[in-house]
């Protein structure tokens, strides 16, 4: 095989692999309220569904995409994703560190993680 096939091979399959690790794949990519980030390290779809639907058995008041999102966002307008990613990653430290903590479907989680798990199974159900 020609080096040239080859290198273009490799960075095809490079490619190939990266992605459905691309934001492109996930349903709502621009939309960092409904995307727990820590949590869906370690749990799939389905489980995040589930942990979002026994969070709104637990907390009916909150059991609305609109209620969610206010609450997550802290009523600030911003719609830039990375503002709100680093506003929620902060809340997630903080909810631990104070103990704000809700349990879930089995899962101990923050209070935060868990209003982005209830918005995640309202918006993907």
């Amino acid at each position: 095989m020609e080096r040239r096939v080859f290198v273009r091979l490799s960075a095809y399959t490079a490619l190939a692999l990266a992605m459905p690790l691309a934001d492109g794949c996930k349903k709502n990519p621009n939309d960092p309220l409904s995307q727990p980030f820590l949590f869906s390290r370690i749990a799939d779809v389905k489980t995040i569904r589930e942990a979002g639907m026994a969070y709104r058995k637990l907390a009916p008041h909150e059991n609305e995409a609109t209620a969610l999102r206010q609450i997550l966002s802290e009523g600030k307008p911003t719609t830039d994703a990375k503002v709100l990613t680093s506003l929620l990653n902060k809340q997630v430290k903080d909810d631990f560190r104070s103990a704000k903590t809700v349990m879930a479907a089995g899962w101990v989680m923050s209070v935060t993680e868990a209003r982005q798990c209830a918005l995640f199974s309202i918006l993907n159900t």
